[in-house]
């Protein structure tokens, strides 16, 4: 089955291999980028609030540069009543801006710091308003440490009241789910925080690392679960667990099921924050150096045309002759 403008075969192979390596420069700017062409616009200075970094970035990787088409499976919406962990599944490098802009930029995004190497321009940005929060593998045992910079992030990032954890540890683009781990549910439990599941089918279509493909146009079935309090399992973390495992895998069932068809088109609405100096330094100097860039990248394509130009003359000669 095809997924967005790529096809099935070795035709769709070679074509979405192509397409990575068209979008990875996109996604590596993506950030500057979406504050100079993203909607809604992040420059409205005489505004006291402006939509959030994370909204416009998000929807900017989601509905512009990669199409995709969220469908809503069900009825339920995101809860946005209260601090909030939004469990997800893993499936590709495109979970994290599809699912950010599921949590409508209210959430921020784990990812490993090896990533910032990788894409610098995209996550140093990021990593400055909060919306990545970015760990290195630590030793075995190091789960406090771990909590207690989570929770360091909450108080200095104060816009986000939530964040996406993928419980399944690991990118499993299988039909079925891998088992849950304890150790951020657990975090979960210990402070008091509400749950919601957000299953977000065909991810990996858009845009993959590791099937080496990207595709354009991907419909994608959302679904929403039901809000689980922890409150209301104090001093019970395997009845919670239990009740998380179980909401987990009915989300699952009604997204990559056939119970329940996606029901309309989804949007999920922008999120206002007030600017800081910072926000405001980073937003213009970020897309003048994307600018400055851009520019240069020009200037470098039209070198390497106009070197390029004399071989080609000398080669026509040489035929000709």
């Amino acid at each position: 089955m095809a997924h967005g403008t790529t096809p099935d075969g070795i035709l769709g192979k070679v074509i979405g291999l192509v397409s990575l390596f068209a979008v990875l420069p996109v996604f590596s700017l993506s950030m500057p980028l979406s504050f100079m062409f993203g909607s809604p616009s992040c420059w409205g200075f005489g505004e006291k609030y402006r939509p959030s970094f994370s909204y416009v970035w998000s929807k900017f990787m989601t509905e512009t540069v990669m199409g995709c088409r969220l469908k809503l499976v069900g009825t339920r919406a995101l809860y946005k009543d209260g601090p909030c962990v939004y469990l997800s599944n893993h499936r590709a490098w495109a979970d994290f801006f599809i699912d950010m802009y599921l949590t409508e930029g209210r959430a921020f995004i784990l990812s490993r710091f090896a990533v910032a190497y990788v894409f610098p321009a995209f996550m140093l940005p990021a990593m400055w308003v909060g919306a990545v929060f970015a760990f290195k593998r630590g030793k075995a045992g190091a789960h406090e440490e771990l909590n207690n910079a989570l929770d360091a992030h909450f108080k200095t990032f104060t816009d986000f009241s939530g964040f996406v954890v993928y419980p399944e540890g690991t990118r499993n683009t299988r039909p079925k789910s891998l088992p849950l781990k304890r150790g951020l549910i657990k975090y979960t439990h210990s402070r008091g925080m509400d749950v919601q599941i957000i299953i977000g089918g065909h991810k990996e279509h858009v845009l993959s690392e590791q099937r080496g493909s990207a595709s354009w146009g991907v419909e994608i079935p959302v679904g929403y679960s039901e809000i689980i309090s922890s409150k209301a399992f104090i001093g019970d973390f395997e009845g919670f667990y239990a009740e998380v495992k179980r909401a987990w895998e009915l989300e699952w069932d009604r997204v990559y099921g056939e119970k329940d068809r996606p029901t309309r088109p989804y949007h999920p609405k922008v999120q206002l924050v007030e600017y800081t100096n910072g926000m405001s330094v980073l937003l213009v100097a970020s897309s003048a150096l994307c600018f400055v860039a851009g520019i240069a990248a020009v200037i470098w394509c039209v070198t390497l045309a106009a070197a390029a130009m004399p071989l080609g003359v000398a080669l026509g000669a040489a035929r000709g002759a």
